[in-house]
């Protein structure tokens, strides 16, 4: 029986992917400059401070990666502070969770600054023990850094520590690892849908009528 979780945020707590598919192209225009051919694909799975040394070392702003980097936080600020919702069947999966008494914990790619704001004000964040970011561990989702750091704070054994995850990479590195993974449909995976859905214990279209009988 499960008995730690660990949540992605975007594409499976939060309704939020859109605005990150075309993040790249969005930023540099607000620039007065055009991306590269393909460059939101490219750094489709970058963290945040990865998406800023590649916009520093390519683009002509005359900004450091670090000033870059400030500067897409405040573009997303409001987004996740005003706007952002939570995924069908979010609350009560989590809620169900905590009255079986599983210990939850928060990976992301995305700055915990962004998130907590917005998952305090979703009413969600009194369910997890803490967050850790990709950039807390120097690494993205493609190697299990920041799954071992939240499986570490958790502390429950690995065989009943499922990651919930809806991205591709980040599904392949979990499972690769050890972790039974739960996957999460966002329409930004669509075109990898069957792969992810042939890794992952258990598939879901969306959380909505999740039971914990399910997760086992």
């Amino acid at each position: 029986m499960i008995k730690g979780a660990i949540f992605d945020v975007d594409g499976t707590l939060l309704d939020s992917m859109q605005m990150w598919i075309h993040f790249g192209e969005f930023y540099l225009r607000s620039k007065g400059i055009e991306a590269g051919p393909d460059f939101d694909e490219k750094i489709k799975y970058f963290s945040l401070r990865e998406v800023a040394e590649e916009i520093a070392d390519n683009y002509p702003l005359a900004m450091t990666a670090d000033e870059v980097e400030e500067d897409c936080e405040r573009v997303t600020q409001r987004f996740y502070f005003e706007e952002v919702t939570l995924k069908d069947g979010v609350f009560e999966l989590l809620e169900m969770l905590s009255a079986n008494g599983v210990k939850m914990y928060i990976a992301t790619a995305t700055y915990e600054s962004l998130i907590r704001p917005a998952l305090e004000r979703l009413g969600i964040m009194k369910y997890f023990e803490g967050i850790v970011t990709c950039s807390d561990v120097g690494c993205g989702k493609d190697k299990p850094d920041v799954f071992l750091y939240a499986h570490n704070k958790l502390g429950t054994p690995l065989a009943d520590t499922w990651v919930f995850e809806d991205a591709l990479h980040a599904v392949k590195t979990a499972s690769a690892y050890g972790f039974k993974v739960f996957g999460v449909y966002d329409l930004t995976e669509d075109e990898n849908k069957e792969i992810i859905k042939s890794i992952c214990h258990i598939y879901r279209e969306s959380l909505d009528g999740v039971s914990i009988a399910d997760i086992k």
